[in-house]
């Protein structure tokens, strides 16, 4: 019993999901009826329909136009036509273009935008378009390159530091757009709006590039494209100040005379320095070059090149340095030096020496006028360096004048010693 309850219970159900089925079928031969017979045709409007702009297969395209200044639109459109072809349109089923037909030259035109149904086989008629029109520039482009520079008012080097210089990678981009546009620009500067402080070498990217023309006047870019690269990276380069103290060698004499003694006077006793390595000390002593004692007269000036590493950069300006004595309180006097105060060291090893000058004459000796008025040929000495000689001969060497006595009186000029080196 419950069995065939069951079974005709599903019967039931079976002959309701027919019955259902049958009801919609029926409900869509209604429809379309009424479609056809109550309401044949429809006005229907769509919006936000897409325009397609394309030079392709155009006039405009074979004599070289470019459009400047498109940019990509929609449009509201009204149709008409079968309620039940168009009943269901959307914007996907229209296709809207631009009409280039009447481009030929150079100039702006106000283009009819042409619409027209995606299906080939449906029967539409379009009613209106909005806007029915674009405007659009059409010009023959041409492309430059033009050299680019930085701009970064606000990036300055930390203290103790200084922004040596600032270039950009690319160091030049092509841009493309009407000849006129683009003759009318003599610069373009990539520009860097942030603030910050840096002590290392830098770089930051940026995609503002500003063009100027001859007068500084910025150039309207709406009409010009950057080719290639749409980013440019602006590197700082970062360098050390320093302050180098200056200092000359004093050379040729004994080991007992006072340098410190000499009036020397520098023209730049220290100079300003940058370097590129960023660990250098603040400050440095820098030795421009040596005097021979026996130079030193007191009226010559000596002239120096300052000596800087590779890459450093001397700020004051001056490459050169001239060296100079106060002679106030200073004097010179002839003197004669004799044999028993000729004095040679670094004799050859297993050769024997003897000195052929009997004595010095005209010897002349500066120093402070104090000393030198008390000074006496017994408080001189004549010392020659025989430490480079190997061979056999005769050899003229130039002797130090020097004073036992005195730590702050030199000779002055060659006072050269006859030495004869034998077996």
């Amino acid at each position: 019993m419950e069995k065939v309850k069951k079974a005709k219970k599903e019967n039931r159900h079976g002959a309701d999901f027919g019955l259902r089925i049958l009801s919609i079928i029926i409900a869509v031969i209604i429809w379309f009826a009424l479609s056809i017979t109550q309401y044949p045709t429809i006005n229907k409007t769509i919006t936000n329909v897409p325009v397609v702009f394309s030079l392709d297969g155009t006039q405009a395209k074979e004599k070289g136009l470019s459009a400047l200044n498109y940019k990509d639109i929609s449009v509201d459109v009204e149709i008409k036509g079968m309620n039940y072809e168009i009943g269901s349109y959307t914007a996907a089923d229209l296709v809207a273009t631009v009409n280039l037909d009447d481009v030929t030259k150079e100039g702006t035109y106000d283009l009819d935008i042409d619409v027209k149904s995606s299906h080939s086989t449906d029967k539409v008629t379009v009613v209106s378009v909005n806007p029915d029109t674009v405007s659009v520039e059409f010009d023959r482009l041409t492309t430059k390159t033009i050299p680019l520079t930085a701009e970064a008012p606000l990036i300055s080097a930390e203290e103790g530091y200084i922004l040596k210089e600032t270039t950009t990678s690319p160091s030049e981009i092509t841009v493309e757009g009407p000849k006129n546009d683009l003759d009318n620009i003599s610069k373009a500067v990539a520009q860097i709006s942030k603030s910050k402080k840096i002590s290392e070498d830098t770089t930051i990217n940026t995609q503002d590039i500003v063009f100027y023309d001859d007068d500084d006047n910025v150039v309207d870019p709406s009409k010009i494209e950057v080719k290639d690269t749409k980013s440019v990276d602006v590197n700082f380069v970062i360098y050390k100040k320093k302050t180098a103290k200056l200092k000359v060698d004093i050379s040729n004499c004994t080991d007992n005379f006072d340098v410190s003694s000499l009036p020397l006077k520098l023209s730049e006793e220290e100079i300003s320095v940058v370097s590129p390595n960023l660990d250098d000390s603040d400050t440095e002593t820098l030795t421009i070059g040596s005097i021979k004692l026996s130079e030193i007269n007191l009226a010559k000036v000596f002239s120096f090149k300052i000596p800087l590493n590779s890459g450093e950069i001397n700020m004051n300006g001056d490459e050169n340095v001239r060296v100079s004595f106060d002679s106030e309180g200073y004097t010179s006097k002839e003197f004669t030096i004799t044999s028993d105060h000729i004095i040679a060291t670094g004799k050859p090893s297993g050769k024997s020496t003897e000195i052929e000058t009997k004595k010095l004459t005209n010897v002349k000796v500066y120093g402070p006028e104090d000393v030198i008025n008390n000074l006496k040929d017994s408080d001189l000495y004549a010392e020659v360096n025989l430490s480079d000689i190997i061979d056999s001969g005769s050899y003229a060497r130039e002797a130090i004048i020097y004073s036992p006595t005195y730590n702050n009186v030199w000779g002055f000029g060659k006072n050269e010693i006859q030495i004869v080196v034998s077996d």
